[in-house]
């Protein structure tokens, strides 16, 4: 099941989101990104004990901006990230809406990810991620 994150979630997101950052909870704020137009999209198998994966994504003043999707180990493989991307897309996003996100150069399969959904690089952010540089990637919807 995909759907908007609720508080409830919040505690499942924070555990799941160590698989990305090993300090998620106090670099992403779950808890200001479920207000205003911040979407956190989640995946639950079971709706209500488990968080497969889920998705950060902000409203910046004229454009989305991707900050996180992240799916757990045992999820991979299955075409999650791949769901998570087309409920955004076809949910909230509208003619002409513009998405922008960084990843690390050597992230081939979010990279993969990406361009699958017709994101271009932009622009390369030397040394963004500890001395790792970055694409800037947009798609226009």
């Amino acid at each position: 099941m995909i759907r908007k994150a609720i508080s409830d979630d919040i505690e499942k997101i924070n555990k799941l989101g160590l698989q990305l950052h090993p300090n998620f909870k106090h670099t992403y704020n779950v808890e200001h990104y479920l207000t205003n137009e911040n979407y956190i999209i989640v995946v639950s198998e079971d709706s209500k004990t488990k968080i497969n994966a889920f998705m950060i994504i902000y409203k910046n003043i004229d454009n989305f901006e991707l900050e996180a999707i992240v799916v757990d180990m045992a999820s991979r493989k299955k075409g999650i990230a791949n769901n998570l991307m087309n409920y955004f897309i076809n949910s909230y996003a509208k003619k002409n809406d513009i998405i922008l996100l960084e990843v690390a150069v050597n992230n081939s399969i979010a990279i993969d990810l990406y361009k699958k959904f017709d994101f271009e690089i932009i622009n390369i952010r030397k040394k963004y991620y500890n001395n790792i540089d970055a694409y800037v990637m947009k798609k226009v919807i």
